[in-house]
């Protein structure tokens, strides 16, 4: 193997650890110690304080007065970046707004990243009680409505070799963890043109998800209204038909033909 190759590969490692540490990192409910990350990354010592200690030259990172660390300044800005990039995000913000306007509850846009979603835009309901979600928060496919909506526009052979990738992981007690249940439960969304979940994302939120569609007629983005259970209303038609119409005009601006 030529030297050139050699120090392109140990460099295509050395990304790659980095970006596993961030991973690991922003996924942490509280700031982790160098222990925490040992355990974690399952990376040696050494070669786990090389990465630290080059992620925050870079401020990528920083550590706080207990020598935990956390996400630094320059990924968030770099973060904000990307989103403003995000055509879909610009394409669907103003009918988002008025599907906000109009249910009065919050709605949330997501894309697919591998085998999960994250949310690039949140429009808040102007209620007192709001969800805990944020802008950049990965999303489960099996749990969430915004999954089940995503998953029923692929094509089917597409979306059970995704499911099967599925880790399936319960995220409350009500999330269900079968994979045979889920892809049945496709053809019932693909039929009635909308997904729903009832507390097994988040306790006490119920979720209806939609799809929205390119010039492809490949699944974008999703879509999801969610409500806290103790404000739902009786006949869901209430949610549903204006999330349908909504994900259906931003599909449109898209290219989307029906």
């Amino acid at each position: 193997m030529s030297e050139g190759i050699s120090e392109v590969i140990k460099g295509a490692k050395s990304f790659s650890r980095s970006i596993k540490v961030l991973q690991l990192i922003a996924d942490q409910g509280q700031p982790p110690s160098l222990g925490d990350l040992l355990e974690s990354s399952e990376l040696t010592r050494p070669t786990l304080y090389r990465v630290l200690s080059a992620l925050e030259a870079e401020g990528l990172i920083l550590r706080n007065g207990n020598k935990r660390y956390k996400l630094g300044s320059r990924l968030v800005s770099l973060a904000h970046r990307a989103l403003a990039q995000t055509d879909i995000r610009d394409a669907a913000r103003g009918t988002l707004e008025q599907l906000r306007d109009t249910l009065g509850e919050t709605v949330h846009l997501a894309i697919c990243n591998r085998n999960e979603l994250v949310y690039i835009d949140k429009i808040e309901s102007l209620e007192l009680v709001r969800m805990s979600s944020s802008i950049g928060t990965r999303v489960p496919f099996h749990s969430s409505a915004v999954g089940k909506a995503f998953l029923a526009a692929l094509d089917s052979t597409k979306a059970h070799a995704l499911i099967d990738s599925l880790p399936m992981s319960p995220m409350t007690e009500h999330s269900g963890t079968s994979k045979e249940s889920l892809k049945s439960y496709l053809k019932q969304v693909k039929s009635q043109g909308y997904s729903f979940e009832s507390e097994e994302n988040e306790k006490g939120i119920v979720c209806f998800g939609a799809a929205i569609l390119n010039a492809n007629r490949q699944p974008e983005a999703s879509v999801s209204v969610s409500v806290p259970k103790f404000r739902l209303k009786e006949d869901h038609n209430d949610y549903t038909v204006s999330l349908m119409a909504a994900c259906e005009a931003i599909s449109r601006e898209l290219g989307w033909i029906e």
